[in-house]
């Protein structure tokens, strides 16, 4: 029987519920009815709830920045930026760098928008201007009516909000240099501070720790101007969680009841998108105000990545599959955080900045490690159970696409060449203890038809299976059928 292997990431508060984790694997659903047993109960014309994994994708090197961390990036179309701690940095599309100026560091993100002819890139409470046709960086930061936070760009205006303040201003037409007083708005249609900004389809999306408030350019002296009737009951939790995707806004919500739970738009309307499980580990930071988030689209697959500096993993929701899971480096034993935490698009390529270091990585799927260092991919089963009944298990085929070993083959202590393995364990208590784990081989370069099994698994009443792979090779889980003996 099929044991629901492919699913997301989703422990609830007792394990006992729920345990099952879903680490660097995502979920593709399949859109061929044909290549499906049309006979079992799961193919034929329920062929498209049929899902399978892939690893996530690797890391390599792109360009080392000078000065670390790697805080944000962005690209005009023609060329590719990034601040590296203290410094802006042009890059090229070989990776050699080119210096453009210093601005303040205190190892946060930045926030960087754009015109056609120049950038406004915030950094440390301070402002800089750099025009793209001069190679020339200004700051700005006095002309301003606050300590920036988070800026955007709309309809020839930059925009900057402030720190613990309900204000936000517009530059100059066209000109990131000039900050007139006179453009400076207060918040009136809520009371608390403004927590961040964002624009989406030309309206400047206003948030504050409990509303977000709709504005669009009218024309008028004040630019920009209420949208009537679009005040939204939901404020945002962290300044860097507004993010564009899928035509909407995601964030992290909080308001006068909670906090803690991720939003996306539809309209004017705040839609719930993470689960309990994902609110569950949200609500287990003490503070998730430095929390960022970015976005990207790979293979149809739009992805949003949300990095809590202190954490264990990174949360990573799939919008086409409506599933999240997570990525995380394995480093001496424990999880932390995946590499990145911003990502831009730039000379065909997915470049995403380290939160640890002046790297930026190019990520792709056919990178199999992450810039060398191996990925450890996880997934962890339902609990299998039958009522409290005896369950007397006697094998456990994961079906790998196997024969995927390098050339030349991986080896072992010995030094003796050695087939792709996987890993196997299961707690007999849902999650509570673990078995050793028991290893199965997947095939050298070429053996196609291998099959993973592991056998004799003994009986249970709640029985929880977790797969560890982490080996550098392509891996893909189609399922995995469990045979049960009466």
């Amino acid at each position: 029987m099929r044991v629901g292997f492919i699913g997301p990431s989703y422990t609830s508060r007792s394990t006992a519920v729920a345990d099952e984790e879903c680490i660097n694997f995502f979920a593709e659903t399949l859109e061929s009815q044909g290549s499906v047993v049309p006979s079992k109960s799961y193919g034929g014309q329920t062929a498209g709830a049929v899902r399978n994994y892939y690893g996530t994708p690797g890391l390599s090197v792109f360009s080392a920045l000078p000065d670390k961390p790697a805080r944000g990036g962005y690209w005009t179309g023609t060329r590719c930026f990034f601040v590296g701690g203290t410094q802006l940095i042009e890059l090229a599309a070989n990776g050699t760098q080119t210096a453009r100026g210093a601005v303040a560091s205190d190892g946060q993100a930045v926030s960087i928008a754009a015109s056609n002819i120049q950038l406004l890139i915030v950094s440390a409470g301070k402002a800089y201007c750099y025009t793209l046709a001069t190679d020339v960086l200004v700051e700005v930061t006095s002309s301003l009516a606050g300590i920036p936070v988070r800026a955007d760009y709309s309809d020839g205006y930059f925009i900057v909000c402030f720190a613990n303040s309900n204000k936000f201003q517009m530059s100059g037409i066209l000109d990131g240099i000039t900050w007139p007083g006179v453009q400076v708005n207060a918040i009136s249609v809520f009371p608390e501070n403004i927590t961040s900004i964002i624009v989406n389809h030309r309206e400047l999306w206003v948030f504050g720790s409990g509303h977000a408030q709709p504005y669009q350019d009218t024309g008028s002296v004040e630019i920009f101007d209420v949208i009537p009737g679009a005040l939204i009951e939901m404020g945002n939790a962290a300044t860097f969680a507004p993010t564009r995707l899928d035509n909407s806004i995601f964030w992290i919500g909080e308001d006068e009841r909670g906090a803690r739970v991720a939003w996306r738009s539809q309209g004017y309307t705040p839609v719930r998108v993470s689960t309990h499980a994902v609110e569950t580990d949200l609500s287990s930071y003490a503070d998730i105000s430095k929390l960022v988030a970015y976005s990207y689209q790979d293979g149809g697959h739009l992805f949003w990545v949300l990095y809590i500096p202190g954490a264990q993993w990174s949360w990573v929701f799939d919008v086409s599959e409506s599933l999240w899971h997570k990525r995380a480096q394995w480093v001496n034993g424990q999880w932390k955080p995946h590499y990145s935490w911003n990502h831009i698009y730039a000379f065909g390529k997915h470049l995403v900045g380290d939160w640890n270091s002046g790297n930026v990585y190019e990520l792709n799927l056919s990178n199999l490690t992450d810039s060398g260092n191996l990925i450890r991919r996880l997934r962890r089963t339902p609990i299998i159970s039958d009522e409290m009944a005896w369950i007397y298990h006697a094998d456990l085929t994961i079906d790998f696409d196997t024969g995927l070993g390098p050339q030349p083959p991986l080896l072992d202590g010995n030094n003796a060449p050695r087939q792709p393995q996987a890993m196997l364990r299961w707690s007999d208590n849902r999650g509570k203890t673990w078995s050793n784990q028991h290893i199965a081989d997947c095939g050298f370069a070429g053996q196609y038809n291998v099959r993973s099994v592991w056998r004799r698994l003994g009986r249970s009443r709640y029985r929880v299976y977790e797969l560890s792979v982490t080996d550098p090779i392509a891996w893909t889980v189609i399922d995995a059928y469990l045979r049960i003996n009466s």
